[in-house]
């Protein structure tokens, strides 16, 4: 599932988030509304299992193993992918034959018209809550075939939006109904991004340059009709990358790509309701790898590719500015060599991978002391017939491995507890037909797709009074049923009123079974792992005409339990929204501009996406973006 540049730009989606929450098998994790932590869980794998790729290279995280996306924005993307199991290119890191589902994001590479040597782009938004946001893209050709980009985006919200709180008891009596209005969730933050591309003779080359920083609140959930938390947290993301890709033949082609980041997270908690906390966490990264590609026939090639991930964390109390006596410095080498071909005959092509991990885990205050090493195999195959031009039949199974990150380890509420790690077998079997014709009906197709995830020791974490520190358990065995189905149209009338008139509409529905089965004699078993609902699904109107672009989106999740245990207490009731969105494209003397105006929740439903953790309601956003 790929989104292309023309379709973001001509779509309401404003920050990463909103975009993917529109794809099948998809449920956003939004903890904090307005100022934003959110990650996304792809068919009930976990947003840990999540891994999202930047310009083709993983961004790690081995504190929690979760990507915040609200760290990126839609205005430098080209394009933005998302694949359950792995994608199908072969030639690729052994990252990607990691993941049990995976993101790419893509920045544009710059693009040049006639003799022009310079593009320059700026957006400036403002939206409810004192909302405002603004970025400024830069483009230049330096000649000798070299580009080179830079994008600078600030943003900054209040976050004190009005909610209502309603919560019943187990009789299912009202105990607590009044509308409340959201505190400490402001968030100021501002992002840097620098590319340098190069073409060689034989081959491509791009170094680029991140860096993120942001003070936020955390306002944390309401728990026994107490509103307000005293957490603040502060976050610096850095990190340099580079890729080198040379065909050396017209059969050998290798790849080397390299990455060096630092990220710092500060937490303080002065709310008198928990426990006072000030500590502040480092991490190092490193990674190196090298893929290589051989093309043995016309139709068959092989891979061979090896990554080596380095982590290291420092934890210090910022009180006393030194770090806590039971921290050991934990550090990590993940060791990933990947082998795999891929072949076509006829109508019927075929992938099979087999990727090694193995992790050495130290302990930097215990004398380098190493401690459990972590290793497996996991091979994967993939299968695509097509009978007929339009029509695809997909399928593969795919085992996958995840080491618990250092939060799930040292910080989550049960510190000291050694987590298992979690193991998987994903089974996929899907349906495509799409076709394209000459006449009003332009575009149409249908897919549809069923899926089977069995899971050991699959961990889980939920908030237990902070947002930072969260209870985490493995639970033991879980089996996870679901099926995605899409519909898309697309109709052209080429003369209305002299101009092109464009409908797309699209529907896309999932239903997901996720059960805890590790013992009959548990409370829980059989029950729906907390968070995942049942039924979710959207649907999208997109209307262009003479500049113009009306959009329209309709976003449903069904109930769900916010514990293990599915009992009244725990449900959560489904939600829905209703987005709009109007936009205008035209020009102004040289300037290319487009203006939108956005009301998302439309109706201003009360609804949590988390439990706990009350969402705003209606928001108005207006755009408006200059291009040269």
């Amino acid at each position: 599932m790929e989104l292309n540049g023309r379709e973001l730009n001509n779509s309401r989606m404003y920050s990463m988030a909103d975009a993917v929450r529109y794809y099948s098998g998809v449920q956003l994790k939004d903890y904090m509304g307005l100022g934003g932590f959110r990650t996304i869980n792809v068919r009930s794998l976990g947003s840990e299992r999540m891994r999202v790729f930047y310009n083709g290279i993983e961004i790690s995280n081995a504190l929690n193993a979760q990507v915040d996306l609200s760290r990126f924005t839609m205005d430098n993307v080209g394009s933005l992918a998302l694949y359950s199991g792995q994608k199908g290119d072969i030639f690729q890191s052994a990252s990607d034959y990691a993941s049990a589902g995976s993101l790419y994001i893509t920045t544009r590479r710059p693009r040049f018209q006639d003799s022009s040597t310079t593009n320059f782009r700026v957006v400036a938004r403002g939206a409810s809550f004192y909302g405002i946001s603004s970025s400024v893209l830069y483009e230049h050709d330096l000649g000798n075939y070299m580009t080179t980009s830079l994008s600078v985006a600030v943003d900054r919200s209040a976050g004190n939006y009005e909610f209502r709180y309603r919560r019943k008891n187990s009789s299912g009596n009202i105990v607590h109904d009044s509308v409340a209005k959201r505190n400490n969730s402001r968030i100021n933050s501002a992002r840097v991004e620098g590319a340098l591309n190069g073409i060689l003779e034989n081959g491509l080359w791009s170094v680029y340059m991140y860096h993120y920083t942001s003070d936020r609140g955390i306002p944390g959930p309401i728990v026994n009709n107490i509103w307000y938390r005293g957490e603040e947290l502060t976050e610096r993301n850095s990190f340099v990358q580079g890729n080198l890709k040379l065909d050396i033949s017209e059969q050998y082609r290798t790849q080397l790509n390299f990455k060096f980041g630092y990220d710092y997270l500060h937490y303080e908690n002065k709310d008198e309701h928990v426990t006072n906390l000030d500590e502040s966490f480092r991490q190092f990264e490193g990674y190196l790898s090298s893929a290589h590609m051989y093309k043995i026939y016309e139709d068959w090639m092989a891979t061979a590719a090896y990554d080596l991930h380095y982590n290291d964390i420092m934890k210090r109390n910022e009180r006393t500015f030194q770090e806590p006596l039971n921290f050991t410095r934990p550090w990590r080498l993940k060791h990933l060599l990947s082998f795999a071909t891929q072949g076509s005959f006829f109508n019927l092509q075929g992938q099979a991978s087999v990727l090694g991990t193995y992790v050495n885990n130290f302990e930097r205050d215990n004398q380098n002391r190493q401690y459990d090493d972590e290793w497996a195999v996991t091979p994967a195959v993939m299968l695509s017939y097509a009978p007929h031009r339009n029509l695809t039949l997909q399928a593969y199974v795919k085992q996958s491995y995840r080491v618990p990150s250092y939060s799930d380890r040292y910080i989550s509420s049960i510190e000291g507890t050694h987590l298992k790690p979690e193991k998987m077998l994903q089974y996929s079997l899907g349906l495509n037909y799409s076709s394209t014709t000459d006449g009003t009906l332009r575009r149409y197709g249908a897919t549809v797709e069923t899926y089977y995830h069995n899971v050991d020791n699959k961990i889980i974490a939920y908030p237990n009074g902070s947002l930072y520190r969260w209870t985490m358990a493995n639970l033991g065995h879980a089996q996870i049923f679901g099926g995605d189905a899409n519909l898309f149209a697309t109709v052209r009338l080429n003369e209305v009123y002299d101009n092109q008139l464009e409908v797309t509409g699209k529907l896309q529905y999932t239903y997901q079974q996720a059960q805890d089965i590790t013992s009959k004699y548990d409370t829980y078993y059989k029950h729906q792992i907390p968070n995942i609902p049942w039924h979710s699904g959207s649907a999208i109107l997109n209307i262009t005409w003479n500049g113009w672009a009306l959009n329209y989106s309709f976003l449903y999740v069904g109930e769900r339990y916010s514990r293990q245990e599915n009992i009244a207490y725990y449900k959560m009731q489904p939600w829905y929204t209703h987005d709009l969105s109007l936009m205008k494209q035209f020009s102004l003397g040289n300037w290319n501009m487009r203006t939108m105006l956005e009301v998302n929740n439309l109706l201003g439903q009360d609804y949590e996406i988390v439990s706990n953790y009350p969402m705003p309601g209606q928001i108005i956003r207006f755009t408006v973006a200059a291009e040269l």
